[in-house]
């Protein structure tokens, strides 16, 4: 456990260890940029005399420097003279430091030229270019034509997380250090596209504008077709089908095509999944993720499991913390709609984490960070803020060594503990009907389009649903602390031949508030594996077994823990049509079927706990 003095400690020797002229982190401004820096923009060639574009911060002095570099689709805005705005907020370090600082439009989007390609996989051919050999010739080239000290440092936030794993496989020898920072790494299994085979509607409006086809090389990105100007409840309900959603798009977008056309997981979604590449990865990696990341946090979790899995001499670091999609650049984030996670995380990560990380391994200074830092949530009463700084844990691995998972039964009308056990005779039942789906969120909260609140949002708007079922523990009798992923095995009948399954876990504080901690999907037709979908038989009893993403949370005394099981999560996941078809997302609207669902008490939840 770190405390303030020594955090404000390692901050002291940083500045003392800058290089004269350099701004502290987080008094980087505009006018101190102007004094220290040059921007210049380029397109630099690739191996297939494609270009891209590459905006270039260099420092004015003489001295050689280290590289840190950001590959992404969005674009590198503003162009011309103006100096991008990150570099006086989360790039600030950086520039305090004296860094090269370099962003870089991936081929086919913005101003760069080629053709774009989603998730490009590596082709394994040198002569082929894929992201790994873009990358490899970005590095030669500004060893050449920048004042680089021969090391160069990549990281990204979401898809330009992507891009920063890429450039760890690229096998280049100046690339010392790379950070996936919420990286899209497997759009079946998890993050935007897809959870569990399950469709995330959130993903329609990205579809609509970003996976459009480039025209001609431009400084805007592609136009949205659609407008969610009504509450994504409303306007989804509108067009319940994807038939519809696609008609609604008003013009062909060959990958949202692609995309329904692989309902399975498939060798197409196989050959696009970063996880199997992450082998042999020879720079240090630093992967950072946010617990509450409505988008990503699959992405974080999975990329780290891979590569202790797959690459154990990777030297490989993990940070974790209560934050919504790439919150951790954000120095005034505290909270996620209601549920408050205290002030000061952001900063301390930048500054504390992020940093020392580049620094030791791009300057040999500083000391090299512990393996694992996280910092738990918990459902605080009262809604006021608190520094988090003293609140970081360090662990060697993750989930932390000695964690002890802890069985718990959804029993007919409670939620029984390790000690419990299940009447196996008992059921409790509902009726899933897609007309009248469970919302994401309470429907008076929503603000126009998805609210990403609902990652830690409190539950009590299911209570006087009939198709939410709900267990309760005993109250805690003292703090709890729960770290690593959830293991679910549902004991189930279906009256149809297919239908979903969300589970949630939440804690109830004292004065009733349900704070969700974690909740996922699971669609039944996938229960022998994504790509062997097989469907249900009506009536028979049946195992649906999954994993919740990870938490890291803090049960007080005197909460309780509860679980949620419903079929469906209206709009943030599509409806299940609840029968099985060879692609459901061909099925019309009118041919969606209500479910009766029976829920045995032989169900369970396991949660890792800290002794």
């Amino acid at each position: 456990m770190k405390n303030k003095s020594i955090a404000k400690v390692v901050v002291w020797i940083l500045v003392l260890l800058m290089p004269a002229g350099a701004a502290k982190a987080g008094t980087v401004t505009m006018e101190w940029l102007r004094d220290n820096y040059v921007k210049s923009e380029v397109f630099i060639p690739m191996r297939d005399g494609v270009r891209l574009h590459t905006a270039v911060y260099a420092p004015r002095d003489e001295a050689t420097h280290p590289v840190i570099l950001i590959r992404t689709p969005y674009g590198v805005s503003p162009y011309g003279e103006k100096f991008s705005g990150s570099l006086t907020s989360w790039m600030s370090v950086f520039a305090a430091h004296h860094y090269i600082i370099v962003f870089q439009s991936v081929r086919g989007t913005y101003l760069s030229e080629g053709d774009y390609v989603n998730v490009r996989p590596m082709s394994g051919d040198s002569g082929i270019a894929d992201e790994a050999t873009d990358m490899y010739d970005t590095a030669e080239w500004l060893l050449r034509n920048t004042s680089c000290s021969g090391a160069i440092g990549v990281k990204g936030v979401s898809y330009p997380g992507f891009y920063a794993t890429m450039a760890g496989l690229c096998g280049h020898p100046a690339i010392k250090a790379v950070s996936p920072q919420a990286p899209v790494t497997d759009w079946w299994k998890g993050d935007d596209v897809h959870h569990n085979g399950i469709p995330m509607l959130d993903c329609y409006g990205f579809a609509a504008s970003f996976f459009r086809e480039r025209k001609a090389p431009s400084m805007e990105g592609n136009a949205s077709l659609i407008k969610i100007d009504r509450k994504a409840t409303d306007y989804f309900m509108s067009l319940p089908d994807f038939p519809s959603l696609t008609a609604n798009l008003g013009e062909r977008i060959p990958y949202w095509e692609t995309v329904l056309a692989h309902p399975d997981y498939d060798e197409y979604w196989k050959s696009v999944s970063v996880t199997a590449q992450i082998r042999d990865v020879a720079p240090a990696v630093l992967v950072v993720g946010g617990s509450y990341d409505a988008e990503d946090c699959y992405g974080a979790l999975e990329t780290y499991r891979a590569l202790r899995e797959q690459s154990p001499s990777t030297e490989t670091f993990f940070v974790y913390g209560p934050w919504g999609h790439g919150s951790w650049r954000d120095v005034k984030y505290d909270r996620l709609g209601e549920t408050v996670f205290g002030t000061g995380s952001s900063a301390w990560f930048m500054e504390n984490i992020e940093y020392p990380f580049f620094a030791w391994y791009l300057e040999g200074k500083g000391e090299k960070p512990a393996p694992v830092h996280i910092l738990p949530s918990e459902a605080r009463e009262g809604g006021e803020t608190h520094d988090t700084s003293d609140d970081w844990q360090t662990f060697a691995s993750w989930p932390p060594p000695g964690t002890r998972t802890e069985r718990y039964y959804l029993n007919r009308k409670s939620l029984l503990g390790p000690c419990g056990t299940p009447i196996i005779r008992r059921s409790r039942k509902y009726v899933s009907d897609p007309s009248d789906p469970v919302p994401y969120l309470d429907t008076a909260a929503v603000k126009n389009g998805f609210d990403k609140t609902y990652m830690a949002a409190d539950q009590r708007f299911t209570a006087s649903r009939k198709d939410v079922l709900s267990w309760s523990s005993r109250t805690l009798r003292g703090d709890r602390t729960a770290d690593g992923p959830i293991r679910v095995h549902l004991e189930v009948a279906v009256s149809t031949t297919d239908a979903d399954f969300i589970v949630k876990l939440i804690d109830v504080r004292p004065d009733g508030y349900q704070m969700l901690v974690r909740g996922d999907g699971f669609r039944a037709r996938y229960r022998r594996g994504g790509d062997a979908p097989e469907a249900l038989v009506p009536g028979e009893k049946t195992a649906i077994e999954f994993t919740l993403n990870d938490i890291a949370h803090v049960f007080r005394k005197g909460h309780r823990l509860m679980v949620q099981v419903q079929s469906s999560w209206f709009p943030l996941m599509a409806m299940s049509p609840q029968f099985f078809q060879k692609n459901p997302y061909e099925v019309p609207f009118s041919d969606y079927q209500k479910a009766e669902i029976t829920l045995y008490n032989d169900s369970w939840i396991e949660i890792p706990f800290l002794p």
